[in-house]
């Protein structure tokens, strides 16, 4: 048997409709940017892109493996 305090489910649902709803914001941004890094021409502006688009990535798998546990 498996005792829940009171408001712990709650919690826990409520953290996962937030990283849900966080991982869809991100996964929002890393289309933004991969149109944006396909239509620049300036190497530049391509590695402050890459750049954001790696930190995004990450984000993104640690959301996905916080939500694993």
């Amino acid at each position: 048997m498996i005792v829940v305090k009171a408001g712990e489910a709650e919690s826990k649902v409520m953290q996962s409709i937030g990283l849900e709803s966080l991982e869809n914001t991100l996964l929002a941004k890393v289309q933004t940017i991969q149109k944006r890094i396909g239509e620049e021409e300036n190497p530049e502006e391509l590695q402050k892109l890459n750049t954001v688009l790696c930190g995004l990535l990450e984000n993104l798998d640690k959301i996905r493996k916080s939500r694993k546990t």
